[in-house]
């Protein structure tokens, strides 16, 4: 009986250290999880971040050009303009000289 009893003893022993070993185990897979979650929240949030910046790129670079393309006409009206006044100034220059 009294083996029977230390066998026993020894049994739940260890029964309860591989239960520590195990519950030890679980919590080390439960936060190797949360970190995994979180460095995919991570990367989705990087991801989205990326799309996000080449969408404005790609809007800004159409801007550009727009601009670009506006201030061509706005340089060439610019010139036009110019070119007008100063024939309007020297008709009316010589619009003075005459007596």
């Amino acid at each position: 009986m009294l083996k029977f009893s230390l066998v026993l003893v020894m049994f739940t022993m260890t029964s309860l250290a591989q239960a520590k070993d195990v519950s030890a185990l679980q919590v080390g897979v439960e936060y190797a999880r949360e970190n995994q979650e979180k460095a995919e929240a991570a990367y989705k949030d990087s991801l989205q971040r990326v799309s996000d910046s080449e969408t404005r790129l790609a809007d800004a670079q159409k801007n550009l050009t727009d601009d670009r393309q506006k201030a061509e006409v706005a340089k060439k009206n610019l010139e036009e303009s110019k070119a007008k006044y100063e024939k309007a100034q020297q008709v009316l220059d010589q619009a003075w000289k005459q007596p």
